[in-house]
């Protein structure tokens, strides 16, 4: 007890005063760093210098049929697009050329069903898909290997043994979400281990009022987590408060990083701009009232080159702006691109990112840029 009342003096005391301008604290308590970082960045805020090195359109070729579009890159370039509802996915190579689709959909060794949340990993100079509470592994060349039937869907991919889940505990009186790390057996008949990261109650996707409920993103809490393969570093938080834990693998947490930061205020006027569909019939106009009145406090974190991290901000209703920390921990960067693209889909790379951009017909292709600023995150 007193060392809760003595984490509040300390935390309130910051929050008040605040850490002097362009200066970050460590506070230490309980034995693990708060990193107390100021509202803005010790470097400023930097304007990307882009350059689209890449552009891949799958529906030139008449065996694509994705309709909504992911993707997933090697460090050797190949990219998998893929559509997790209907189970497709298409191979190209660094030099964006279709090399085919990956499986055959089904229910066979290495088939895949629709409607099962595929999802695509690079991994071991393999290809692996995950779905159906099953993991099938492909060869580089798309030729399958085998497959492991498991109790989880793979959030997050570590190594050969080992991936995130997302769970969630449901009782009478409450709905607990976990972000769990699983350890796979070496015998297939064997019983895995978890290890929970992160738990938070009575969370998302969804805004309920009564026995109705709807999909929204902007206020809802959530869990948002990123990992660092290089550096083998678990990032969590609740998306509510600008609070991030920073893991090991063994789920002790190395420091936690802290920003003064007001969760944004919305009005009837807001709501409206960000529920448009709401409008659009007399029966729906309970979902404004249904609308918290306070948005959340970043949207997604995404893990960067060289141990930084990447913390999408919410600033406004329907706006973000992208806070940057360095391996420390240490606020050093809001990043901005140019109007004309937008960050949201982005997953980055040494070179810089990738994305999906919708063409004037309404269809997605996937883009790549090359970030040509920035040489201490981003190294061509």
């Amino acid at each position: 007890m007193k060392k809760l009342i003595y984490l509040i003096l300390v935390l309130s005391l910051f929050f008040y005063c605040g850490p002097k301008e362009g200066k970050v604290e460590k506070i230490i308590v309980d034995g693990v760093a708060h990193i107390m970082n100021p509202e803005k960045p010790l470097k400023g805020e930097v304007l990307l210098d882009i350059e689209k090195i890449r552009e891949i359109n799958p529906y030139q070729y008449e065996e694509v049929g994705i309709k909504m579009l992911f993707f997933a890159r090697d460090i050797d370039g190949e990219v998998i697009l893929f559509d997790p509802n209907k189970s497709e996915a298409h191979r190209f190579n660094s030099r964006g050329e279709y090399l085919g689709s990956l499986f055959r959909k089904g229910e066979g060794p290495g088939e895949f069903p629709d409607f099962i949340g595929l999802n695509i990993f690079f991994m071991n100079n393999q290809i692996w898909a995950s779905g159906a509470m099953k993991l099938a592994k492909y060869d580089k060349n798309g030729q399958f290997l085998y497959e492991r039937k498991l109790g989880y869907s793979p959030r997050v991919i570590v190594d050969d043994k080992r991936f995130f889940v997302r769970r969630i505990d449901r009782n009478k009186e409450r709905r607990l979400t976990k972000i769990s790390l699983v350890n796979l057996s070496s015998d297939k008949e064997g019983k895995s281990t978890i290890v929970d990261f992160f738990q938070a109650e009575n969370l998302g996707p969804v805004i309920r009022k009564g026995n109705r409920s709807f999909s929204e993103s902007w206020a809802t809490p959530y869990i948002k987590y990123a990992y660092d393969r290089k550096s083998e570093k678990f990032c969590v938080a609740l998306n509510t408060e600008y609070k991030i834990y920073v893991k090991n693998l063994k789920g002790e947490t190395s420091y936690i990083i802290e920003k003064r930061y007001k969760n944004v205020k919305v009005g009837l006027k807001d709501k409206k701009k960000l529920l448009p569909w709401a409008l659009r019939d007399e029966s729906l106009k309970w979902v404004l009232n249904a609308y918290p009145d306070t948005l959340v406090a970043f949207k997604e974190l995404k893990a960067l080159p060289n141990g930084y991290l990447a913390v999408y901000r919410v600033s406004g209703p329907g706006t973000l702006e992208i806070d940057v920390f360095d391996p420390e921990g240490r606020f050093v960067y809001i990043m901005k691109a140019p109007e004309e693209v937008s960050l949201e889909t982005a997953k980055f790379y040494n070179f810089g990112f990738a994305i999906k951009e919708t063409q004037e017909d309404g269809l997605e292709v996937y883009a790549e840029y090359r970030i040509k600023n920035l040489p201490d995150i981003f190294r061509n």
